[in-house]
């Protein structure tokens, strides 16, 4: 009978090496791995309203869509979730078609985070607005957020 001897060596790194591929991967718990922060929610407006006054918040004092063609015609808009990026336009169109009054304004940033914001615009025509129906549309970061029809009457 012929017998071999493998040196102790070889017979230690084929253990080790049979150990390590038998070896499991740790898994680090669940409550380490470090998970994607959830997206803002996204600026949203969630009142348009119109009248002939405003408060020191921007917020209208009187509701009104009925204006006398001297009056000054007060649009607040309020936002939610405003960014340092958000903007407001206010386009409006007389009933004939034609832009009377386009403009825009970056919302002014709420004082607690996902908050409420309010942005005002008011239109003004010394000369006198003429006599008819107006829509005023309001767009939020280039999307239409909703459009109010005001009046003119003598």
């Amino acid at each position: 009978m012929i017998r071999t001897r493998f040196p102790l060596a070889v017979v230690l790194t084929l253990a080790t090496f049979t150990a390590a591929g038998c070896r499991k991967d740790e898994v680090p718990p669940a409550d380490s791995v470090a998970a994607a922060p959830a997206p803002p929610p996204a600026a949203t407006v969630t009142t348009i309203e119109t009248g002939k006054h405003i408060d020191a918040n921007k917020r209208i004092v009187d509701t009104a869509s009925t204006f006398g063609p001297r009056d000054t015609m007060f649009v607040s808009v309020v936002t939610m979730n405003a960014t340092p990026t958000t903007t407001l336009k206010s386009i409006v169109t007389h009933e004939s078609g034609q832009v009377v009054d386009s403009s825009t304004q970056v919302v002014a940033m709420p004082a607690t985070t996902g908050g409420s914001s309010v942005t005002e615009f008011h239109l003004v025509k010394p000369s006198g607005w003429p006599v008819g129906a107006y829509t005023v549309e309001i767009w939020l970061d280039g999307q239409s957020a909703g459009t109010r029809t005001l009046t003119v009457r003598r």
